[in-house]
């Protein structure tokens, strides 16, 4: 198995991405797409379990993730359930928070990061778009956009262009990790 962490602020596609690839490798089973929970309801581009606080907090005090992190309010975390044993020959596609790859790395032998990437200017509009935060949060939001990804085994991934796009280039991209390309 590999782990492929797909990183990148909130407003540069993660979601979008992996909806696209769910769809491009529906029935094949060398791609997993893992799900994460949430203490927050998820919006229509996300595949992830929503708990409350209490619940979330009985989990990870219960050492139920292999990793957790607090963003914005909000809770995440990955189980360990969702890394139980296939086959060798798959990969698990998992959206986290840049401060959990370590866990990853610490855990797993094959992890590789996949740091998405969007123009500046796209990403504000992006954010903007969604109306979740006022000028002030968006602009906190753009300012940690740039702050670096410490990883082992980084690829980036520039998502500025329209989803179909990008869309195909990501999913050939996830092929060439799966087939043992080099990129």
């Amino acid at each position: 198995m590999t782990v492929v962490l797909i990183t990148g602020p909130s407003g540069v596609g993660k979601d979008s991405l992996l909806r696209f690839a769910k769809n491009h490798f529906a029935g094949d089973g060398k791609v997993v797409f893992t799900r994460r929970y949430i203490t927050r309801p998820p919006d229509e581009n996300e595949l992830n379990y929503f708990v409350d606080l209490g619940a979330f907090s009985l989990l990870r005090d219960g050492n139920f993730f292999v990793s957790h992190w607090r963003a914005h309010g909000n809770y995440y975390g990955i189980a360990k359930t969702e890394f139980l044993p296939h086959n060798e020959d798959y990969l698990s596609l998992v959206s986290i928070s840049r401060r959990a790859i370590k866990d990853f790395e610490r855990l797993f032998d094959r992890v590789i990061t996949l740091q998405l990437t969007v123009e500046y200017d796209i990403l504000r509009q992006r954010l903007l778009a969604r109306g979740r935060e006022d000028e002030e949060a968006v602009a906190e939001r753009l300012a940690r956009a740039s702050l670096p990804v410490n990883a082992e085994n980084r690829i980036l991934f520039d998502n500025s262009e329209e989803l179909s796009k990008s869309g195909r280039r990501f999913a050939e991209l996830i092929t060439a990790l799966l087939e043992g390309r080099s990129i």
